[in-house]
């Protein structure tokens, strides 16, 4: 063996496993280091086999012993004058060792860059030097008792809610010592003995670290029930060195909402370290920010009962905007009230708090996505009937953030006011558009297959949400609707002016069309539009596709639709915010087309059926609302509140009619008892039904 070749093999493997460690998990360094032993094995026994000694080996043992000296001869090759003398059997002991202990540290480094395990054995313990807790009786020592047992039990739903790191195999022991307690108790000859050796090694051995959490319900003065205002002293420990890693003493109206308190402290803690917790997952030091997002989901209604429905809406809305003012509140915290904004109409408050998101953490895909959404809302054609005066400093505010983050180009972009409504100039609402294009293409190439696999790999930190997206049917789906959401975009830029500026000129100006904004992937797109809603004819039109762009296939079967597409070619989608972006750009053809008629000086020279193109947007919803994977809760809410949809619901005429039957009937299948808030958002509470709720695998807590 030549031994440069070996030194220079060596280092490599142990450069890749040091990589590997600091990457990934302990179970995938494990993994890849037993492939390397595997191979190396394998590589040492055939390079005895093909270069024998005399004599020449018997069996694969003695091949192996050959090669594994060839290989120590190389490994510690002295200079020319010197002999060249095997290792020997001393030498490979220390070899072994060596390479035991090396790969021992190189185990405790990994662990090292992973999160802590929580350990949850110490919570019915009481306060250090204090007994009382535990000391049956009457008075406060019993209703303290009661508080605190209440509250332990609270936290063991509340932690796991969150999502922390599970506890160890046995409540504060680890995987040697349970294993150990396993064969101890197996009552086998020489039991004894295997455990004690398997506790030595496990104690020799680098386990994975823990996080003691305890904690305690301060006695305030005057309290006679258990509902009333507590306070907790919380206390996060290392069990293995006794060292205190933070202490806070946390106040909350009753016991229900202190273990959501603990429990958002004890997250922040265990995320703040953990290099596999996304940036926008961690936000106030005491974790307020993420108690309120747990406490906020919690807030559940009958389901059946609009005005329930939305009196909880409106107590999660309270809850989120107490901390979301914060500058360091969570992202997740953000994009969770931004989502209820949409469902209230607030759209202009839900763009300011996705353009936060956007300054702060730019790879949060799904807030990018919701923002281009915003900004695709905000840009309705007639935002004098959507956005209200008062709501013009926050919509200031947002464009100003958008403007240093790079999104918008331009500096100057104040509104203007006529009278309690809010008109956006025409070249803002283009360059809106246009905001809103440049991140959905950006979301598009992030979720493309090659940037996925290099995500995972060079950002540990991404690596758990990108995970879901290795697989087709996942990536597909959510991909599928940013291309539609790319459609939409590029109709509304095509509808504003004939080369994508909205410019005012007068209706008699006689202009030859310019080009559209070219959709990337038309034919792939086309198809899905095809498999949604049947006939793309008047989007090719108004996008001045070609004839080979727009030949697409016989729209399949309903079953056949929802298939995730093989091949390029298939006519299918599983994707429901495809189908419901589509519906947003039939209906916005459909408002052009009525706003603007053929007799009156189209400029784009659409010729369409506004009752046909009401009828693909039903059809579109009907296909997003039957998708199995969809995440409306509630479909007519927001349908109901979605500006893009403000034309077909706030119109009387014969039109718009398919639209408002549908409406009507997703709303009974929403609240078959009746009960629906009839008064329901005006007409200046428009927001959002593209929606991507955080539950689905992308920023989780």
């Amino acid at each position: 063996m030549n031994s440069w070749i070996v030194w220079v093999a060596f280092v490599w493997v142990a450069l890749v496993l040091g990589l590997i460690g600091y990457h990934f998990s302990l179970r995938t360094l494990r993994i890849v280091a037993a492939f390397f032993a595997l191979a190396t094995v394998i590589y040492i026994t055939w390079y005895g086999l093909t270069h024998p000694a005399q004599p020449p080996p018997g069996s694969l043992s003695g091949a192996f012993t050959q090669g594994a000296d060839a290989f120590g001869m190389a490994l510690f090759r002295q200079p020319p004058p010197h002999p060249v003398v095997g290792p020997g059997p001393v030498g490979w002991l220390v070899i072994i060792v060596l390479l035991v202990i090396g790969y021992r540290e190189l185990e405790a480094w990994t662990l090292h860059c992973q999160a802590r395990s929580l350990d949850m054995s110490a919570l019915t313990g009481s306060r250090p030097g204090n007994q009382q807790d535990d000391t049956p009786g009457g008075g406060e020592d019993a209703l303290g008792k009661q508080r605190h047992d209440r509250l332990i039990a609270e936290l063991r739903f509340r932690l796991p809610a969150v999502e922390v790191r599970a506890p160890s195999i046995l409540p504060g022991g680890s995987r040697s010592s349970g294993l150990a307690s396993i064969v101890e108790a197996s009552g086998v000859s020489g039991s004894g003995l295997a455990g004690a050796i398997i506790r030595f090694f496990g104690v020799l051995w680098p386990g994975q670290r823990r996080i003691q959490v305890r904690v305690w319900v301060e006695g305030l003065p005057g309290q006679a029930k258990i509902t009333d205002v507590t306070t907790v002293t919380v206390s996060l420990q290392d069990p293995q060195t006794g060292a205190s890693l933070a202490t806070k003493t946390l106040a909350a109206s009753d016991i229900d909402e202190a273990a959501s308190v603990v429990a958002g402290f004890v997250a922040r803690q265990i995320f703040a370290e953990d290099r596999t917790a996304p940036p926008w997952c961690t936000g106030a030091a005491d974790g307020r920010d993420l108690a309120a997002l747990l406490r906020a989901r919690q807030v559940r209604p009958y389901p059946e009962s609009e005005h329930e429905v939305r009196c909880a809406r409106q107590h999660q809305i309270q809850i989120l905007e107490r901390v979301a003012d914060s500058n360091l509140c969570a992202g997740v915290t953000r994009y969770e009230l931004a989502q209820l904004y949409d469902l209230e109409g607030r759209h202009v408050e839900a763009l300011l708090m996705h353009a936060i998101n956007r300054e702060r953490y730019p790879r949060f895909y799904r807030g990018r996505y919701r923002l281009a959404m915003s900004l695709e809302m905000i840009s309705n054609p007639d935002p004098g009937k959507t956005i209200h005066a008062a709501k013009a400093p926050k919509l200031d505010e947002a464009l100003r953030i958008l403007y240093r983050t790079g999104v918008i180009k331009t500096a100057q972009n104040s509104v203007a006011l006529h009278g309690d409504a809010v008109e956006l100039p025409a070249e803002l609402r283009a360059e809106l558009l246009d905001a809103a294009w440049e991140e959905l293409q950006a979301i598009r190439r992030y979720l493309t297959l090659p940037h996925v696999i290099w995500r995972s790999f060079w950002h540990r930190d991404e690596r758990g949400i990108l995970k879901q997206y290795w697989r087709l049917q996942h990536r597909q789906s959510f991909h599928d609707g940013v291309r539609v959401a790319l459609l939409l975009v590029a109709v509304r830029l095509a509808l504003n002016d004939t080369d994508g500026r909205a410019v005012v000129r007068p209706p008699e100006a006689d202009v030859a069309p310019g080009p559209a904004r070219k959709l990337p992937h038309a034919r792939t797109t086309i198809r899905i539009a095809t498999a949604i809603a049947g006939d793309i004819g008047d989007i090719g039109q108004v996008l001045r596709l070609g004839p080979d762009q727009t030949a697409g296939q016989r729209p399949p079967q309903l079953t056949k639709s929802l298939r995730t597409r093989r091949q390029p070619w298939q006519c299918s989608t599983r994707s429901w915010q495809a189908a419901y972006n589509l519906a947003c750009a039939y209906a916005a053809i459909a408002h052009h087309c009525q706003r603007e008629p053929q007799a009156a000086g189209n400029t784009r020279n659409i010729k369409a059926d506004p009752d046909k193109l009401v009828r693909l947007a039903v059809t579109s919803l009907e296909f997003a609302v039957g998708v199995p994977e969809c995440e409306l809760e509630h479909p007519c809410e927001w349908i109901a509140v979605d500006p893009d949809f403000g034309s077909l619901r706030f119109s009387h005429d014969k039109v718009s009619k398919a639209f408002r039957d549908f409406l009507a009937a997703q709303e009974q299948r929403d609240y078959p008892d009746g009960s629906q808030d009839q008064a329901g958002p005006g007409p200046d509470e428009a927001g959002s039904g593209r929606t991507a709720r955080v539950g689905d695998g992308s920023a989780r807590l």
